[in-house]
């Protein structure tokens, strides 16, 4: 439990029998004010029918501040309780984040929950492009981050090898391979070109009678080879490749329309099967087996996210920009099954590549695109995870590729990575002490050295509240500040050539400020570096 959490408890502890209040700490915008304020006091006046500086009095006298480090507590303005606290907790931090290495922040805040996060789930039928490359560096960052928060995370990938886009490239990879036009609709990439000879190596044709099926399924297996090294080389790691041929083996859209049927959740009009999902809460009824008998892409979809169901207790679906009218239904269908508010939507947004001021055009079809390959090639891994983690997914996101590319303070992860990389040096230099979570921390007083230690303390809480509300991008602000802040004191507070206690004091704290940098930045799948 944290400072606050301890405090709220402390504050409880001392209410009278049969009163209850939610005891909320804010920090004050002036120091004046102190390091935390509640008004629980005012909040608990009208039950307790008295004055609230009454109540805020009394409970002053009550809680053992200083047992937690409180080195002042007063009554202020209409009952606020302000609480300015001691150099020595901030210490005690400090020495708390070395005992723990890189644990430090982690938290049972999760409880175990086991939340599923499917990510990414591009078609296997050609590169992955940058607005993948955005799903993947989100996806993999909640998964971290929800591990980090005592969360059984898990990442997974939809394969979708069982439909109609597979035999579009079968169709494709045949024509490039007996050299005629690529239909209109199938792909006309390099990569295309590149599978054909693959398949057909030295010159072959296919026969006349060739499975554009059979020869797409190959295709796609081939494209998923790439996008699973590319992914990997990208730091994205799933727990299972989930194939929809998987599925449609196992029977489970039959399965699934027959629970529907129990639950009197489908009806029949004109020869097709209907989802009843306005009775559910989406906006319209959904045709899930044609008049052909042919489940439509609803079905087994739906099929999916209850297999998942099965192995989590709450799903995440992250969907590219053009799916907004698939939440409604999805949610819909599993409310009908049982399953109402276990699937979170994330509608990651559109990327725009520029460079000289320009967007960079893109077109899968046609085969104008930049890959995930490309891009990390081009500005590297490092920066490319950073970039797509710093705004909200529900922003469309414009990534400047000449920005990406500049080493200076302009570019954001340079910035954050070179404060880690500074500490490294310092810490290596002639003179330094070597750091302990046994020294004397006294020394540590002067307000850089504070402001830093109070940022370092948020860590848990920062990843706490990234896991619950799937954002891992917080911890990019976060790590921005806490940059900043180590600059300011790097600037202020020297580690080498000041009074020996100072010196081992400070070395450890700088220690301190590395473990979160680094951990915080793995969270993100970025590099710490020692030397830039």
């Amino acid at each position: 439990m944290d400072l606050k959490g301890r405090l709220s408890q402390a504050l409880k502890n001392v209410l009278p029998d049969g009163v209850d209040a939610e005891i909320l700490w804010t920090v004050p915008k002036h120091v004046d004010q102190g390091d935390l304020s509640t008004n629980v006091a005012m909040l608990l006046a009208k039950q307790l029918k008295r004055p609230p500086r009454e109540i805020a009095t009394e409970f002053l006298g009550q809680v053992e501040w200083a047992d937690f480090g409180i080195e002042r507590a007063e009554v202020a303005g209409p009952g606020f309780i302000n609480l300015f606290i001691g150099p020595g907790h901030y210490q005690g931090v400090v020495r708390d984040i070395l005992n723990h290495g890189r644990d430090y922040g982690s938290s049972n805040e999760g409880n175990g929950k086991k939340v599923l996060v499917e990510f990414v789930s591009a078609n296997p039928t050609g590169p992955l492009n940058v607005v993948s490359a955005r799903a993947a560096a989100i996806g993999d960052s909640i998964v971290r981050v929800l591990r980090k928060a005592g969360y059984e995370g898990m990442g997974e990938f939809y394969v979708n090898d069982a439909g109609r886009q597979v035999r579009r490239l079968g169709l494709s990879v045949l024509a490039h391979a007996r050299g005629q036009e690529v239909p209109e609709d199938g792909y006309h990439g390099e990569y295309v070109r590149e599978i054909a000879e693959a398949l057909f190596p030295d010159g072959t044709t296919p026969p006349q009678d060739a499975d554009p099926d059979e020869f797409g399924h190959e295709a796609a297996m081939l494209n998923l080879a790439k996008q699973k090294e590319v992914l990997a080389s990208y730091g994205v790691e799933f727990d299972r490749w989930f194939h929809e041929s998987e599925l449609h083996g196992s029977d489970a859209p039959m399965q699934t329309l027959e629970k529907l049927r129990e639950l009197d959740a489908v009806y029949e009009k004109e020869g097709a099967v209907w989802f009843a999902g306005t009775r559910f809460g989406d906006q319209e009824d959904r045709v899930i087996v044609t008049s052909e008998g042919r489940p439509t892409y609803l079905l087994p979809d739906i099929a999916y996210h209850v297999d998942k169901l099965s192995r989590a207790d709450v799903i995440v679906d992250l969907l590219g920009p053009d799916h907004h009218d698939y939440v409604g239904r999805m949610q819909a269908a599993l409310k009908a099954l049982g399953h109402d508010g276990k699937l979170e939507v994330i509608i990651v947004q559109q990327v725009h590549l520029k460079e000289g001021g320009e967007k960079v055009k893109m077109s899968k079809r046609a085969g104008k695109l930049v890959t995930l390959e490309e891009l990390v090639d081009d500005v590297g891994r490092d920066v490319a995870r950073y970039f797509f983690l710093q705004r909200r997914t529900s922003t469309p996101l414009d990534f400047d590729l000449d920005l990406a590319k500049e080493q200076s303070d302009r570019n954001p992860v340079y910035y954050v990575q070179y404060a880690h990389t500074r500490i490294c040096g310092i810490l290596r230099q002639d003179g330094c002490p070597e750091p302990s979570a046994d020294a004397d921390l006294s020394p540590l007083t002067a307000s850089e050295e504070i402001e830093l230690i109070k940022h370092l303390e948020q860590f848990g809480l920062q990843c706490a509240r990234a896991a619950e509300a799937y954002e891992p991008q917080r911890l990019v602000g976060y790590l921005a500040d806490l940059a900043t802040r180590f600059h300011k004191f790097y600037t202020a507070c020297h580690v080498i050539g000041v009074e020996p206690a100072t010196s081992l004091a400070r070395a450890t704290l700088i220690q301190a400020a590395e473990i979160v940098l680094a951990e915080g930045l793995s969270l993100l799948g970025v590099s710490a570096p020692e030397r830039m």
